[in-house]
């Protein structure tokens, strides 16, 4: 089985996961446990608790995208809201990569729940705005860049930025600065460009 090249971020919200096509087996840890709202162990992950899971309008989006990376080696994420048992939400970020070849099929890869992050969105917005131009433009450039290497919308950006903030005891404008620079000084180069940034990520808020 192949292993997942990002790295996984720190704290209590993320979770591994691995997907074996040949013998449609799941493995979670007991964090995706925690983040779709079961005890670990209490069920067997399926295609169908995996898709019925997700909320109605993410559902068809989240099943395309599956069928799509289990035909073709190729790194992904994907923002959606997921339905916990209990019928509260939560807004998570899956990440992921597969391998496909003549020895089988594998994705692998985590689930960050960026549910307390949407949640203080507008409180940290309102905080932004009081910034100055030039710290406010520096923060809309970290986000377009996880907008674009992610895939995903300007909140789940600017939720992931928060995310890490809160999980580095880094200030949000800081770590944007730190992204930016680092991005502008082209020490991205790999050709899997989310593998980089997750790994770049990690390095600038690793003391």
């Amino acid at each position: 089985m192949t292993t997942f090249d990002g790295r996984l971020p720190a704290g209590s919200n993320t979770g591994r996961f691995c997907y074996d096509a040949d013998t449609d087996t799941w493995e979670w840890d007991d964090k995706v446990y925690a983040i779709h709202g079961l005890e670990p162990g209490s069920v067997t992950p399926t295609f169908d608790l995996i898709l019925r899971s997700k909320h109605p309008d993410d559902r068809e989006r989240v099943r395309m995208l599956l069928k799509e990376v289990l035909q073709t080696s190729m790194s992904c994420s994907l923002t959606y809201r997921l339905v916990r048992e209990d019928g509260s939400e939560r807004r998570v970020v899956l990440v992921g990569e597969s391998t496909v070849a003549d020895s089988g099929t594998t994705f692998e890869g985590f689930y960050l729940d960026l549910t307390p992050e949407f949640e203080e969105e507008t409180e940290d917005a309102t905080r932004v705005a009081f910034e100055s131009l030039e710290q406010r433009a520096v923060i809309e450039q970290a986000k377009g860049i996880l907008m674009l290497v992610y895939g995903i919308d300007e909140r789940a950006a600017f939720a992931m930025l928060r995310w890490w903030s809160r999980n580095r005891n880094t200030k949000v404008r800081e770590l944007a600065q730190r992204l930016v620079t680092t991005v502008a000084e082209g020490q991205i180069v790999q050709v899997d460009a989310k593998t980089s940034v997750d790994a770049l990520l990690h390095d600038i808020t690793t003391d």
